[in-house]
């Protein structure tokens, strides 16, 4: 009986996470219309807690997979944007460039094709994950539009926060699902791959 106590408080606990901080969310993008934020520990925690009821989902692209790792604990990749050989300019710094990233018109359709295959719905808890927690509130916003019920963004993303002083400075060594040793690997399943879910 304690034992099911025990259960039932992890599982109510894990649907109520919303600790992380919104003071944080300083700039504009990053709210969501779910008003529902985690840290890479957090969004671990809720996972592992109701693993069949959880979608934990990484919305990165297939590159920062292949050369960056994955975590263990996902349930499958669908890209939000897609790399390009565009290049475009820094906003903040004109002498730098970057690669402009094409959203992906799939994403929702993907996304309930996940769903489908774990015997999930809308209403099921999601949690969205990128790289570095800026691409997970659009992705999330996106979900909201298309009727889904629960979406948490994960807004430390895998790679984590720049630290802004000290001799990392610049360095994405804050936080994040890496920097909080949490499962990852250069390993990618084929079963969690996007190919899997790619609308015909």
């Amino acid at each position: 009986m304690k034992n099911i106590a025990i259960s039932l408080f992890l599982i109510i606990i894990s649907f109520q996470a919303i600790a992380y901080d919104k003071a944080l969310l300083t700039k504009k993008w990053q709210h969501t219309p779910f008003e529902l934020y985690l840290t890479a520990q957090e969004a671990y925690d809720m996972k592992m807690a109701n693993p069949d009821k959880v979608l934990l989902l990484d919305v990165r692209n297939q590159a920062e997979l292949h050369y960056t790792g994955i975590p263990e604990t996902i349930d499958a990749n669908v890209p939000y944007r897609f790399d390009s050989s565009d290049w475009k300019l820094k906003k903040k710094n004109k002498n730098l460039v970057s690669f402009k990233m094409h959203k992906n018109p799939d994403f929702v359709e993907a996304v309930k094709n996940v769903l489908k295959a774990k015997n999930l719905n809308k209403e099921s808890p999601i949690i969205i994950m990128c790289a570095t927690g800026n691409r997970a509130p659009f992705a999330t916003k996106l979900l909201y539009k298309a009727g889904f019920k629960k979406v948490y963004a994960q807004m430390e993303g895998f790679e984590g926060v720049k630290a802004k002083k000290g001799k990392h400075k610049g360095r994405r060594v804050v936080s994040g699902w890496k920097v909080s040793n949490l499962p990852w690997s250069y390993d990618l399943p084929a079963k969690k791959m996007y190919f899997n879910f790619k609308p015909n």
